[in-house]
């Protein structure tokens, strides 16, 4: 390949030099031609004959920097508007992601339970059943004495404490019962029974 590429070179500079030679003399239309006005061409120039070479400016880089800095320009600029466009859509997302705020319920106020319970007590409401205060005895076999009369005539007898001790009150009690009016009508039989005079109060479990 490289010898057909230099018969090709070669072939072209004699063709060139050939239409350098020729050219002039049919153009002048004199095919005669001096020998003695072409001056031999020396191998080596002399040093007089040597040109001398002027001294290039250096290229300017300015306007490569300045064409460098403009492209950068450029790209920054794209970069920014991209990060701005991302930024944008990063936020736009995130607000549809947001969820929305949570409605607050506001829980009651807590009563303190000292509170509550004073409240209860002075707002109880009124005995809905009544119970006959028999007596109040310190000797527990009187007690029992009596509760065995009452419980024998078809009296319900409790008394407190439930377990009858010597020496302490014990009170003897005939009930519940929701009818005061019943028990007032037992209060003459319960007397002929065991010669206590009883009194109704409210009962309180």
């Amino acid at each position: 390949m490289a010898s057909k590429f230099q018969n090709r070179l070669v072939g072209t500079i004699v063709i060139v030099a050939v239409g350098v030679i020729v050219l002039p003399i049919l153009l002048d239309g004199n095919k005669k031609y001096n020998e003695t006005e072409f001056a031999a061409i020396p191998l080596v120039p002399k040093a007089s004959d040597e040109y001398e070479i002027e001294p290039i400016a250096p290229i300017n880089p300015k306007p490569l920097a300045t064409s460098s800095a403009s492209a950068a320009e450029a790209m920054i600029s794209e970069a920014t508007s991209d990060s701005k466009a991302k930024s944008a859509d990063s936020l736009s997302a995130q607000q549809q992601a947001k969820p929305k705020p949570a409605v607050k319920v506001e829980k009651p106020a807590l009563v303190p339970e000292h509170i509550t319970k004073s409240n209860e007590k002075t707002q109880a409401p009124q005995a809905r059943a009544y119970v006959i205060q028999l007596a109040v005895l310190k000797n527990a076999a009187k007690v029992e004495e009596i509760i065995a009369k009452l419980r024998l005539s078809g009296y319900q007898v409790y008394t407190e404490p439930s377990l009858p001790i010597n020496g302490q009150l014990t009170r003897i009690f005939v009930g519940p019962n929701a009818s005061r009016d019943k028990l007032q009508s037992s209060l003459s039989e319960l007397k002929d029974l065991t010669g206590l005079q009883g009194q109704i109060r409210g009962y309180k479990p």
